[in-house]
């Protein structure tokens, strides 16, 4: 019902309203390459994979006057993945990443339709932009934003897109959920008390129904708070979260997860050092009444954690030392080393997606030193072509006992790349 009003509002707009509309229109281009080097962990088994991807957006905004606007994203993905054990898989899609009515009076503005959610540093909530298939919900949000003070908030179902990647049992791709089947309904509220500096706090009612194909039965709700600020070149955040529910059969959730960092910012070559630390306390199992692990509504865990996605906010411990600098105009180098281990040992080793086990948790388990990751990126704009940047990045995750311990001995280096090409114009 409400993709049919969406659909409706939109086409009395262009219908009656069109010629009144002040269109403003972009596109985005992206070609990228990336491979996967021995992600089990194990040489002796190739698992190798390598993918082209590319990705085509389009954005349109009509502003039709008297706070009446609508915007318009339609995509298109085209992906060619190659593994030893599937060949090559070709996958491609077309669809609306985002298509909403905006209208707004004075403080107070609704959106109605398909629409991103982004908020704070995005452990929660945001776009998964990294991906070719980025996330987006449909639904409402209302919005208020007066003085230091902005509050959303948004009743949404994820949109119903299929997955990134093809697979053997699944080559055209698949849903990535059925928005029938699960609902967000929340509030995200900033309070600024000072220039570039303030307090967000949030809360997030996450519900899965019988039908969900994953986490059935579920209703947890999430509220947390994040501290954020700039100062004479210092900058920081530091965001606490806690979650209570239910699961079906009378299990109940009980988990929090934690985060802080900070860094310095000079002029030379404007370079930031920085530091971070992320805990999510693990759950040893002991308490089979009790579900202690995390979940995420919906993660964004890619930027934060590793580019490799080996962990999301769960059951895990990160110590990163990250540098930014700019040696030429126009160019940025960008590193991180994660220093990685499990809470607990016992406890589910999740991946980037918080569902997936990495390796799966088990009573015998001592070890929780999970290894090490660099990633090196480099960022150049190409000032002769407007528009256009250049990405490339390589990864490396050297594996500690812990790998060794549940992977029968195997600790072998993994590795990955990219190389990216973005126009936007």
């Amino acid at each position: 019902m409400l993709k049919k009003t969406t659909l409706l509002l939109i086409v009395f707009c262009f219908s009656g309203l069109s010629y009144a509309a002040e269109w403003t229109t972009s596109a985005d281009l992206r070609e990228r390459y990336q491979s996967f080097s021995n992600f089990n962990f194990n040489s002796a088994v190739d698992n190798d994979r390598w993918e082209f991807d590319s990705r085509l957006y389009v954005k349109a905004k009509g502003d039709f006057g008297h706070g009446l606007s609508v915007f318009l994203q339609p995509q298109a993905v085209i992906i060619k993945n190659n593994s030893a054990a599937n060949g090559t898989q070709d996958f491609s899609q077309a669809d609306l990443l985002q298509a909403y009515v905006q209208y707004n009076i004075g403080d107070f503005g609704m959106r109605l339709g398909r629409q991103q959610l982004v908020y704070g540093d995005q452990r929660l909530l945001g776009h998964l932009g990294w991906k070719d298939v980025a996330r987006t919900f449909d639904g409402v949000k209302g919005m208020y934003a007066a003085g230091p003070v902005k509050l959303d908030v948004f009743a949404v179902h994820p949109a119903d897109i299929v997955s990134m990647t093809p697979n053997s049992t699944t080559p055209q791709g698949k849903s990535l959920v059925t928005w029938e089947d699960r609902r967000l309904i929340g509030a995200y509220g900033t309070y600024n008390f000072a220039a570039k500096s303030g307090v967000d706090a949030y809360f997030i009612n996450w519900h899965h129904n019988q039908q969900a194909a994953v986490g059935k039965g579920r209703n947890l709700n999430t509220f947390g708070t994040r501290l954020f600020g700039k100062w004479h070149g210092f900058d920081g955040t530091a965001e606490a979260v806690f979650q209570r529910g239910t699961w079906a059969n009378n299990i109940s959730q009980s988990a929090s997860a934690y985060a802080v960092k900070a860094g310095y910012s000079f002029a030379f070559w404007k370079t930031r050092l920085g530091v971070e630390y992320d805990f999510s306390p693990g759950d040893d199992k002991t308490d089979a009444t009790t579900h202690k692990t995390f979940v995420f509504p919906f993660h964004t865990n890619h930027m934060h954690y590793g580019e490799m996605d080996f962990f999301s906010w769960a059951n895990m411990k990160d110590l990163r030392l990250s540098l930014k600098t700019s040696p030429l105009k126009g160019l940025s180098l960008i590193g991180n080393v994660h220093f990685l281990s499990l809470d607990k040992a016992t406890g589910d080793w999740l991946n980037v997606v918080g569902t997936g086990n990495v390796f799966a948790g088990a009573p015998g388990y001592t070890e929780t030193k999970a290894g090490n990751e660099i990633d090196v990126k480099l960022v150049y704009k190409v000032a002769a072509i407007k528009g256009l940047k250049l990405v490339s990045l390589y990864g490396i995750f050297n594996p500690g006992a812990a790998v060794s311990e549940r992977n029968g001995g195997k600790a072998d280096a993994a590795k990955f790349g990219y190389l990216i090409a973005q126009y936007v114009f």
